[in-house]
């Protein structure tokens, strides 16, 4: 008797060690979601500051064209990310932005990223540059608007239809954590 109520306890004290043991992993899962979703909405924000850039800089109404935080979301990102031009970069596996960051790393990615104003008939698209400097941080640059007109950004475009690239790169630095979490720079003051 004694023995089948040690057998007992020592089931249940195991059964408690499992459940501990495994929500080390449901919290690592919860952290790498996290972390995901916040990847995106940096990049989402990046994304729409360097549209908007552009766009005011070309006597454009940026608002008008979708270039709103209502219109540059996480859920754009994800879109995005399942768009074909961008299926390349994934090489058939399914995209996140993780991954897409690691290809970075690797090599500079050109992404599209798409949305659309409300009421608008298409989808607008920007293409971007995404690659990593020396210190880490990733660079991300805008390198054509297409609203639906394309209008090139990044001297590294070149002419499209008559219209000349800006002189000047429109790019933002984005830090990334030890923890692979993207962080914006801080507004100078």
């Amino acid at each position: 008797m004694n023995c089948s109520l040690w057998t007992a306890c020592g089931i249940m004290i195991l059964g408690t060690v499992g459940c501990f043991s495994g929500s080390s992993g449901d919290n690592d899962d919860h952290a790498s979601a996290s972390r995901e979703h916040s990847n995106k909405q940096v990049l989402a924000d990046t994304f729409r500051d360097l549209v908007r850039y552009a766009l005011l800089k070309t006597n454009r109404d940026a608002a008008g064209l979708g270039v709103t935080p209502a219109c540059f979301t996480v859920q754009t990102v994800e879109e995005s990310l399942l768009h074909g031009f961008n299926a390349d970069i994934f090489s058939g596996k399914a995209p996140t932005v993780t991954k897409l960051l690691e290809r970075a790393h690797a090599s500079p990615v050109q992404f599209h990223f798409n949305w659309k104003a409300p009421g608008a008939p298409e989808y607008s698209d920007a293409e971007f540059n995404l690659s990593y400097e020396p210190d880490g941080d990733l660079k991300v640059r805008l390198l054509v608007i297409a609203i639906p007109e394309k209008i090139p950004v990044s001297p590294q475009a070149g002419i499209i239809d008559g219209r000349k690239p800006f002189a000047e790169a429109v790019q933002e630095l984005v830090r990334l954590s030890s923890s692979g979490r993207l962080e914006p720079y801080p507004a100078p003051r």
